[in-house]
This record gives structure tokens, C-alpha cells and sequence, in this order.
């Protein structure tokens, strides 16, 4: 799973945004996977170049994956096609 990246686009006052960071978090727990989470008001920009409308929205290795909940069954698929 080298170089893997799960990035997570996220608003403050979501709480779906707040579970998919927890059960990402989980999920790459003793990996090498590296999480990135890109917040709404300070990440502007990065919302911008990404088309980001919908929290929570998850791009796995660049590629968007998920809106809304995530499933660890879900990621593992995306990350080992990715």
C-alpha cells in the first residue's frame, strides 16, 4: 500500500465530516497510508482546484472516491485498485 493518500474535504459543522475522519482514521491505523483532511474556510482554495461542493467528499490516490460516509470494506477496494 506505498504511497497511498486519502484525502478528506470537510466543513467544521458536519458531523458526517466528523465520522468519515474517524473511521479513516481508523482505517489506515498502523499503515502507511497517509490522510490529508482539507477544511472548507482555511483550505479555500484547494476546494476550488478540486470542484468541492459536498462535504464530506473523499479522494482516494486523486481520484474522487466517496461523498458522505465511508465503509472500511469501500476503501480497501479503492486502495488496493488505486
Amino acid at each position: 500500500m506505498t504511497g497511498n493518500i486519502i484525502e478528506i474535504f470537510v466543513e467544521d459543522t458536519c458531523s458526517t465530516c466528523s465520522r468519515v475522519i474517524e473511521d479513516v482514521s481508523t482505517f489506515v491505523r498502523g499503515t502507511d497510508i497517509a490522510v490529508r483532511i482539507f477544511r472548507r474556510e482555511a483550505d479555500a482554495e484547494k476546494f476550488r482546484e478540486r470542484n468541492v461542493a459536498i462535504c464530506p467528499a473523499t479522494f482516494v490516490n486523486g481520484r474522487l472516491s466517496f461523498y458522505g460516509d465511508v465503509s472500511p470494506e469501500a476503501l480497501r477496494k479503492h486502495i488496493y485498485v488505486a
